[in-house]
């Protein structure tokens, strides 16, 4: 039965406004997830679900920052969506409106090296070296997905390299330098579609597309990709697959209402976030230590959407999120693999979107980017 109503759900939400689905059962309600693009006219991802959201436990909320955070940038007028650091001072951000920054000194200062302006929107990056770097995201009037590269730092860029004619295109992600993955945020035609390559995906002959769920509908922006090909990516379904997007195994949501970010450490740990922003706003992690053969029920039930995880081990964690609308945002913390959660850094109604880490010697660094209302960035780090 959820399949179908994820099935039911999708097409609508191709729509700028939708109208909530009535039934004969007075329980059944309408959950948004989030609403993309910012800037621009948004689309809803949302779902409808039986389940009733729980109220927020006041223990989660408890306790004093135990990291000391830092807001290293603020950016006017941007709105980043992912980043991505190759070295501990280099990093790369991707932004709304066809916006790509770049860091030479850990995120204090940032130079812009792309500005096409609408209707483009980056929703990915991925520096696989200091030099090769490529973002993914989408044009907003010709509903093309698309991923562009840079050889150089960022100084050029490729052509738009065209992965759908008829949708937008989240994350990009890559578990070797061969091997990648973009997942759609959502498709005007179908259910969702993954994109894949097996030699650098240099151009448009060298994607595959695959629908992973013909009867599911959005995923959320963070998958995980690991190093041995395993792929686990959650929204509507969670679906995993072991030969980089290739095959995919599907299955109901985590949460009963829906998923959203993903992280495995490797193939025993991992955990999944999720929130919504209509009707209530809330937010929610999930835990396995076996792989996903066994899922905890909510550890974290927080009064803001998860947009983001990032753990550096099994026991060290961070979850990341907010809702602009409402003008509430943070970063949790997790010292037991997510068992229990603190609030580790309240930024103040900036919805934190991406977080990225990198280790050098016995240094680890990990920084997160998000934007508020008034589309202003924000990029914090943490020296752990």
């Amino acid at each position: 039965m959820r399949n179908i109503i994820a099935a039911v759900v999708f097409l609508p939400v191709l729509a700028t406004t939708l109208i909530s689905f009535q039934s004969a059962t007075t329980t059944r309600m309408r959950h948004v997830s989030r609403r993309t693009p910012v800037q621009g006219s948004s689309r809803e991802l949302a779902a409808e679900r039986l389940a009733v959201p729980s109220a927020p436990r006041a223990g989660d909320l408890v306790g004093a920052s135990a990291n000391p955070w830092k807001l290293l940038a603020t950016l006017p007028g941007v709105v980043i969506e992912d980043i991505s650091f190759p070295t501990l001072l280099i990093g790369y951000a991707a932004a709304e409106l066809g916006q790509v920054w770049k860091t030479t000194d850990g995120g204090v200062h940032w130079t812009q090296v792309m500005n096409v302006g609408f209707p483009y929107y980056w929703y990915g990056v991925k520096a696989l070296s200091t030099k090769d770097v490529v973002i993914s995201g989408f044009n907003d009037s010709s509903l093309q997905g698309v991923i562009r590269w840079s050889h150089d730092g960022g100084v050029t860029w490729t052509p738009d390299i065209v992965l759908t004619a008829a949708g937008w295109s989240g994350r990009i992600r890559f578990a070797t330098q061969q091997n990648g993955l973009v997942l759609d945020l959502l498709s005007t035609a179908a259910a969702n579609s993954a994109h894949v390559t097996t030699d650098g995906g240099p151009g448009v002959t060298d994607w595959t597309t695959i629908v992973p769920d013909p009867n599911g509908g959005w995923f959320g922006n963070q998958f995980s990709l690991l190093s041995n090909l395993h792929v686990r990516a959650a929204g509507i379904t969670y679906c995993g697959s072991t030969d980089g997007g290739v095959q995919w195994k599907c299955r109901p949501s985590i949460d009963s209402i829906f998923d959203g970010a993903v992280f495995f450490l490797n193939d025993r740990y991992g955990w999944v976030g999720g929130g919504e922003i209509s009707p209530g706003v809330e937010g929610w992690v999930h835990r396995t230590t076996d792989g996903g053969k066994t899922w905890s029920g909510r550890t974290l039930d927080n009064p803001w959407p998860i947009r983001e995880l990032r753990f550096v081990n099994a026991k060290v964690g961070w979850a990341a999120g907010g809702n602009i609308y409402s003008n509430v945002g943070g970063i949790y913390f997790t010292s037991d693999g997510g068992q229990n959660w603190s609030l580790d850094l309240n930024t103040n109604g900036a919805e934190m979107k991406t977080c990225d880490s990198r280790s050098a010697g016995t240094t680890l660094r990990v920084v997160c980017a998000g934007y508020t209302g008034a589309f202003n960035s924000v990029v914090y780090s943490l020296r752990y």
